[in-house]
């Protein structure tokens, strides 16, 4: 009975350990210091973005897909963290059988473009990776700030949203070819692109996957 339930629910099990054991291992983070680094206790609930300049009301424009204005992604205590990437790991680890894309990367684009799912386009709209409104989208739409982001029923359809949005792009075809299943050429790859509209967005994709191992994902992937 025991193995049944294990072998039903083995990636669930598994990414979860993986996350516990990345939890552990970024509290016992070190800095070439004895001493350990302070913890800050100013944590907010619930993220807000920074206010859009003006020029920023380009993303308004449903024919351009370019934004002005870059917003920082804030700091997310570890419940938070571990609890988003525990609810889309299996979602993710589905995209990358049906599209390719590592399901590393995904996971870390949501995680940064939704805030670890704080963001206002995340909790009002379903937009899980703030994709913004394009002249060939025909859906719902809500604007944050100055900006245009496409309106979700569900968490999931966001996901796929992205997947889709990315294998439309021109680029995508060559960049699946020549990164395969490296996520490190995946994430250059993407944020090359200006994919996203958070500041040093290669940078945050890169900690992310790194601090929770969210590359062990992938071979469970596949």
């Amino acid at each position: 009975m025991y193995w049944d339930f294990i072998k039903k629910r083995w990636f669930t099990i598994a990414l979860l350990l993986i996350l516990l054991i990345a939890a552990v291992r970024k509290n016992l983070h070190f800095d070439g210091d004895d001493t350990a680094a302070p913890v800050s206790k100013e944590r907010p609930e619930i993220y807000t973005e920074e206010p859009a300049s003006p020029k920023s009301a380009s993303m308004l424009n449903l024919g351009s897909e370019a934004t002005t204005s870059k917003v920082q992604l804030p700091e997310i205590d570890e419940a938070t963290a571990i609890a988003f990437l525990q609810r889309f790991g299996n979602a993710m680890a589905a995209e990358q059988q049906k599209f390719g894309v590592p399901a590393s990367v995904l996971l870390a684009c949501a995680y940064v473009n939704s805030f670890s799912g704080r963001r206002s386009c995340a909790r009002e709209v379903n937009n899980y990776l703030a994709i913004p409104c394009t002249k060939d989208w025909n859906g719902s739409r809500a604007n944050f700030n100055g900006s245009c982001f496409r309106e979700y029923a569900t968490a999931w359809e966001s996901i796929r949203g992205f997947s889709l949005y990315l294998q439309q792009k021109p680029w995508f075809a060559s960049l699946k070819k020549s990164a395969g299943q490296d996520w490190k050429a995946w994430v250059k790859g993407l944020a090359k692109h200006d994919l996203s509209d958070v500041q040093q967005f290669e940078t945050e994709l890169v900690r992310v996957i790194e601090a929770y191992r969210l590359y062990e994902l992938d071979q469970f992937a596949n």
